[in-house]
């Protein structure tokens, strides 16, 4: 059950903690089409049928040869040919004669008897179109893209668990399949809590805050692949908040509140958590922002509580949710990839916490972390632009300018 929490748990031991639980959430694979697939997880492997490309063919419109025919050509003793025929794309001319050229437009089949193509602009007519005169010969096999080169039949050129974008859909399309096997995306059903939220077309009144973590929240749920469900705003009741989180577990894979999970007198989900006998897993994380970070199962469902504050939120999910929904989706790189960057600049952490700061990574003359000036917690300015986060162990409390520091990069 849901409770206050006796000691924050260490970054990485909650992280662990929460990961082991995915397994059990692992959503179902389904047929989708081409024009369904990206954004998806890929459930089987996918196999080449054939070659490509399918024959030798140029990479360049110009005109090809036998090698042997022009390999003694220099600016001083030219070699001229007469012109045989055209290749373009789609249009192939099968032989091409001995001491003979053909000009090929770029996908042009190489035809038998060529191996080297020279580029147009390498090329020049002595006699109009009907000879073309080259200068200096390219090494052998310039400019032809072999067949197979980019895939072999049989091969496997994409994996169960690859992420899919426009990319690895015209791949799949590029080997003769229409669609593929891939996790069902996850509904995720997003509830935010607070009486002084108003929508962000509203005029906030001095004590009102716009709602802008529902639609950050669902945002981030779509880069991930899900379907974000919004069920508005919970005013601050744990009634009404046990209602709305039986509601979301009925309706969606995972639920994900924000704000209402501190201790605060009127913060309702974790009254509600206890109300609906919610399974804690972890509450409380040793991070700076996001503490407050709930984690659990409500009605056999994964249940994240973010902080309210708009960084908190953010960073949270980042460093925890997000994660934890690729999992679900059978993610074979679930995580931020991280790299060791040097800081840019000295930085003091004396809160007990790993400090996440965001930044960005500037490339004036070497790489290195930077680390924007505002970061509290409730400053969405912190998350405009950010590209990384920026670990400050809580067993350091200065870091002085260039010290290597871990990076998960966000975006």
């Amino acid at each position: 059950m849901a409770s206050q929490p006796e000691q924050l748990h260490v970054f990485d031991e909650a992280f662990s903690a929460i990961m082991a639980m995915a397994a059990g959430f692992l959503l179902p694979a389904e047929g989708c089409t081409l024009s369904d697939l990206s954004g998806r997880v890929l459930a089987e492997d996918i196999t080449s049928n054939d070659d490509s490309p399918l024959a030798d063919n140029s990479a360049m419109d110009g005109y090809c040869f036998r090698h042997a025919d022009i390999s003694k050509a220099t600016i001083q003793n030219p070699v001229v040919l007469p012109i045989e025929g055209h290749v373009d794309a789609g249009h192939p001319l099968k032989k091409l004669s001995p001491r003979h050229a053909a000009y090929i437009a770029t996908g042009g089949l190489i035809p038998k008897g060529a191996d080297t193509v020279v580029k147009i602009e390498d090329i020049e007519f002595p006699d109009g179109e009907k000879c073309v005169s080259v200068r200096a010969a390219p090494p052998v096999g310039t400019y032809v893209r072999l067949k197979g080169k980019d895939m072999k039949a049989g091969e496997t050129v994409l994996n169960h668990g690859d992420q899919i974008g426009p990319f690895e859909v015209g791949m799949i399309a590029a080997i003769g399949r229409m669609g593929a096997r891939a996790r069902r995306k996850p509904r995720v059903a997003i509830l935010t809590s607070g009486d002084e939220l108003v929508m962000p077309f509203d005029e906030p009144l001095p004590w009102q805050v716009r709602n802008a973590n529902t639609f950050m929240l669902a945002s981030m749920v779509k880069e991930i692949g899900g379907d974000p469900i919004d069920l508005g705003i919970v005013r601050d009741s744990p009634e009404k908040a046990a209602q709305a989180l039986n509601l979301a577990s009925d309706l969606a894979d995972i639920v994900i509140t924000s704000g209402g999970v501190s201790m605060g007198r009127h913060d309702p989900f974790i009254a509600a958590f206890e109300a609906l006998r919610v399974k804690t897993v972890v509450h409380g994380v040793a991070i700076k922002p996001g503490k407050p970070l709930f984690f659990g199962i409500v009605n056999d469902k994964p249940l994240f509580g973010l902080p309210g504050n708009q960084a908190s939120t953010a960073v949270t999910f980042q460093l925890f949710a997000r994660p934890f929904l690729a999992r679900m989706q059978g993610n074979r790189q679930p995580d931020h990839p991280k790299i060791v960057l040097p800081i840019a600049r000295a930085s003091d952490n004396h809160s007990g916490r790993d400090n996440f700061l965001r930044g960005t990574i500037s490339t004036d003359t070497v790489s290195r972390a930077e680390a924007f000036p505002k970061q509290d917690s409730h400053l969405l300015s912190s998350l405009a632009g950010s590209r990384i986060l920026i670990r400050h162990p809580a067993d350091k409390p200065r870091l002085e300018a260039m010290a290597p520091v871990t990076c998960l990069l966000i975006r």
